[in-house]
């Protein structure tokens, strides 16, 4: 049930526990960290104007969980995109950078079965579990949400517009009788 962005980042997890473990000397240690600081750029670290924050958050064990916690986070206003990691109940969650990670554990609290903690990395690289404090954050919601457009299927084409060669016959036999004819002069050299 996950989706390909998540077993990707799952399995770079596991690649970097792996490759620590067996690594001995300090140069290798040095150079997984430049890749893990050179991988942190394309989460956003550098970007001014977003910034991606992951939460671990209790009570997010089910669809229906899931499900409430969207629609938390697609009320705040300054939530870009978020992705879920429902093995480790974790969110991936990109935002503006003048929106406070308070915030969204407040829009997630509002829910009254989840709480989320931040999930941040230490100097070693060890990953901890920072609690928000209990006080409220304003939240500013999008109040002028579109709607999704209506997934109707597409209307099937008329038969007598269909595309056919140029050249060929309505008449039934005098189609198969041509086609016949076509395909003898086409493989006999006279």
């Amino acid at each position: 049930t996950t989706t390909p962005g998540e077993t990707k980042l799952l399995a770079s997890e596991i690649y970097d526990i792996l490759q620590s473990s067996s690594m001995s000397d300090m140069d290798n240690v040095n150079e997984m960290n430049y890749h893990r600081r050179k991988a942190q750029f394309f989460l956003g670290s550098t970007n001014k104007r977003a910034k991606t924050v992951v939460l671990h958050i209790d009570g997010l064990d089910d669809s229906s969980r899931r499900n409430l916690c969207e629609e938390a986070l697609l009320k705040i206003k300054g939530v870009i995109s978020f992705t879920f990691q429902m093995a480790v109940q974790r969110c991936v969650v990109r935002i503006r950078s003048d929106l406070k990670a308070e915030a969204l554990a407040t829009a997630i609290a509002s829910t009254k079965v989840m709480k989320a903690q931040q999930v941040v990395k230490s100097e070693s690289g060890e990953e901890m579990l920072v609690p928000f404090q209990d006080t409220l954050v304003e939240v500013e919601q999008n109040t002028e949400l579109p709607e999704y457009l209506p997934e109707d299927e597409s209307p099937t084409k008329e038969q007598d517009k269909a595309v056919s060669r140029v050249g060929s016959h309505p008449e039934g036999a005098a189609s198969w009788l041509s086609t016949a004819a076509n395909f003898l002069s086409r493989s006999f050299y006279w």
